[in-house]
């Protein structure tokens, strides 16, 4: 029944990204917005949620149960990403650098494909404090680069989305409705929100 309640749950998000989202774009926004720009930061959502789910199923069996792999998981990378979001300004200045942490995603996640599998294997035994270890040292590095790609994109988009518009006494442009930034987090709201739906229906489904 809780399979089948999430399920509903998803379709339901889908509509109502549709509804709320995707069409209010496409009547106010459409001329404004470019469409590129904006897949990037879906396609950042998207891409942080399948690696979680991966990371989550392969850690099902070290860890022993679903639950312990969710709750770590879910919790290194969202610690770790936090982290790097948050020196991702100091760290990368440059919002044309925002290529280095993706090209350092891509290698790590290969590199782990290759060497995850057999090294969680044969730690397979040791103690569950020492597992919970391990899964930060291998979890830690992983997270820290995943969270700088969405805020630097962030910072690239409000550079390049207004750049004639006066800004407010708040600093923030004075026509809202040109500002392509609040579209690039409903853009990653949408994907959290069916994104989610599968990040607790597949431990369960597809371990």
């Amino acid at each position: 029944m809780g399979v089948v309640v999430l399920g509903i749950v998803f379709i339901i998000s889908m509509v109502a990204v549709f509804a709320f989202l995707l069409v209010p774009m496409a009547l106010r926004g459409g001329r404004r917005q470019r469409a590129l720009p904006l897949l990037y930061f879906v396609a950042v959502g998207l891409g942080y949620i399948l690696v979680e789910i991966a990371f989550i199923q392969r850690f099902v069996l070290f860890l022993g149960h679903p639950t312990y792999a969710l709750t770590v998981v879910i919790f290194l990378l969202l610690l770790a990403s936090g982290t790097g979001s948050l020196l991702s300004r100091r760290w990368l200045p440059d919002t044309t650098q925002g290529w280095i942490p993706l090209v350092l995603l891509i290698v790590a996640i290969v590199l782990y494909t290759g060497v995850l599998p057999r090294l969680l294997w044969s730690l397979i035994g040791l103690p569950f404090v020492v597992k919970l270890a391990v899964s930060a040292v291998v979890l830690v590095p992983l997270g820290f680069a995943m969270g700088m790609p969405f805020p630097t994109g962030l910072r690239s988009f409000a550079h390049t989305s207004v750049p004639d518009l006066p800004a407010s006494g708040l600093g923030e442009p004075a026509n809202r409705e040109g500002n392509a930034v609040e579209w690039a987090w409903a853009m990653n709201a949408a994907r959290a929100s069916s994104g989610r739906c599968w990040r607790w229906w597949s431990p369960f489904t597809l371990a």
